[in-house]
C-alpha cells in the first residue's frame, strides 16, 4: 500500500486542467504526484499565472500562491518552480524528486523538437500511448528537412505505440516510414509483424514473395512468433484456456462460453485502460 499525503490546503471544487496530458488535479497532492509521474511536463508552460493563482484561491494556499506569483515575476526556471510547490507540500519522495531532477538535466540543451520527443517517449515507456502519439504528431509537423535521422525514431516509436494499441494497420505505415528513412532492422521487423497480423497466413506469405527485401528479416519474425508461442504455453491464461477446452468436449457449451466470455471482458477493459489512458 502507497504513503497516504495528508492534504494540505483544500479541495479545489473547480480543478486545474492540463491540456497536455488531459488531466484534472483537485488539490496540490495531486498536482506534486502529476508532475512527479510526467517530469517532462516541467518546462516554462508550467510556469503559468493561472496555475498560481489556482493553488491560492481553490487549494486556499495564499502563501504559496503569492511566492509562487512572485517567481514568475522574477523569471525563475522551471525546476525552482516546481521545487518549492513541492517543498512546500513537504513532498518528501526522494526516486520521485531525483527523477524530476534527473529529466530536467537531461533536458538542458535539447532543442524543442528533442524535448518534446523526450515527452513523448516518456509517454510511450509509461502505456500512455495515445498521447504519446499525440505527441509524436506534432513534433512531425514540425519537422524540417534535413531531420530524416531524427524523424526515423519518431516514425518507429509512433509504430510501436499503433501497435501497442492493436491497431496494426496504423502502425504499418508509421514503422515501414521508420524503416525507410532510417534503415533499423528493428523497424523493419515491428513493420512485418505488423504486417502479419493484419493478413491470413496465405496473403502474408504472398506478401513476402513479392517484397523479397523482406526475407532475412522474416525469419526474425518468425523466431520471435515461436519464442512468444512457447512463453505462452505456460502460461495460466494458456492452461485457463486447456481447462475450459474440456467444457466443450463434453458437450457443456453454456459453461464454456459463459468463461470465454469473462475472460474477454477482462481483456476489452484491460485494453479500455490502455487506450484512455
Amino acid at each position: 500500500m502507497g504513503k497516504v499525503l495528508l492534504c494540505t490546503g483544500e479541495y479545489a471544487k473547480k480543478p486545474y486542467y492540463f491540456e497536455n496530458v488531459c488531466v484534472n488535479v483537485y488539490c496540490i497532492e495531486e498536482l506534486c504526484c502529476l508532475l512527479a509521474a510526467n517530469p517532462f511536463m516541467i518546462d516554462v508552460s508550467i510556469m503559468d499565472k493561472s496555475l498560481a493563482e489556482w493553488i491560492e484561491t481553490e487549494c486556499g494556499l495564499k502563501d504559496l500562491g503569492r511566492e509562487l506569483l512572485l517567481l514568475l515575476r522574477r523569471g525563475m526556471q522551471p525546476g525552482i518552480f516546481v521545487d518549492t510547490i513541492m517543498d512546500y507540500v513537504k513532498y518528501n519522495e526522494v526516486l520521485e524528486r531525483k527523477k524530476i531532477k534527473d529529466t530536467l538535466t537531461d533536458s538542458a540543451g535539447l532543442s524543442e523538437c528533442e524535448r518534446k520527443k523526450k515527452q513523448g517517449d516518456f509517454l510511450l515507456q509509461n502505456g500512455k500511448y495515445q498521447m504519446a502519439i499525440t505527441e509524436y504528431d506534432k513534433i512531425l509537423r514540425e519537422l524540417e528537412d534535413g531531420q530524416e535521422n531524427f524523424g526515423a525514431g519518431i516514425y518507429h516509436n509512433m509504430g510501436v505505440a499503433y501497435s501497442k494499441l492493436f491497431r496494426f494497420e496504423s502502425a504499418a505505415k508509421y514503422l515501414k516510414k521508420a524503416y525507410e528513412l532510417g534503415g533499423n532492422k528493428e523497424s523493419g521487423i515491428q513493420y512485418l509483424i505488423a504486417k502479419r497480423e493484419t493478413m491470413s497466413e496465405s496473403e502474408y506469405i504472398s506478401f513476402l514473395a513479392e517484397n523479397g527485401q523482406y526475407y532475412e528479416l522474416s525469419l526474425e519474425v518468425e523466431a520471435r512468433y515461436k519464442e512468444v508461442e512457447t512463453q505462452f504455453e505456460a502460461t495460466r491464461e494458456s492452461r485457463m484456456i486447456s481447462a475450459l477446452s474440456i467444457y466443450k468436449e463434453e458437450g457443456n457449451t453454456a459453461s464454456y462460453y459463459e468463461e470465454i466470455d469473462r475472460v474477454i471482458t477482462g481483456l476489452k477493459e484491460t485494453y479500455r485502460g490502455i487506450v484512455v489512458s
